[in-house]
């Protein structure tokens, strides 16, 4: 059963992280720094010329992009301040495009490589 489950999953046109997430890499990153750096950092990353950012809320903490290229896709990343220098990051990718091969793989990939790239310029905090 879990072999037909996967298949279906993969053709999901979503894909989101969370703190327990049943796949280790897609849950929530938490960083040791301040919210207003995590933002920055985040609108940095998706400042190419690839997305678009729709609009952003510092207040709530959460940034709309667009990907221009294919697979088109719809990104919130929502950044939560746990508590002082401890801030949580979640994206949710989402897609209306048919994949060949499903679009599940791209959208996880997507998120893996913000993850990735903020990484690379923050230090990771435990969960």
């Amino acid at each position: 059963m879990a072999g037909v489950k996967g298949i279906f999953k993969r053709f999901s046109s979503e894909c989101e992280t969370a703190d327990k997430h049943r796949e280790e890499e897609l849950q929530t990153h938490y960083f040791k720094t301040s919210l207003d750096k995590v933002f920055s950092e985040v609108k940095r990353y998706y400042s190419s010329s690839e997305y678009t950012i729709t609009s952003e809320s510092p207040e709530h903490g959460e940034i709309m992009i667009q990907k221009k290229s294919s697979p088109k896709m719809f990104i919130i990343a929502t950044i939560v301040s746990v508590r002082p220098l401890h801030t949580a990051v979640d994206i949710k990718a989402s897609t209306e495009q048919t994949v060949i091969g499903g679009a599940y793989p791209k959208l996880k990939q997507e998120i893996l490589s913000c993850y990735k790239a903020l990484g690379q310029q923050m230090r990771r905090a435990d969960s």
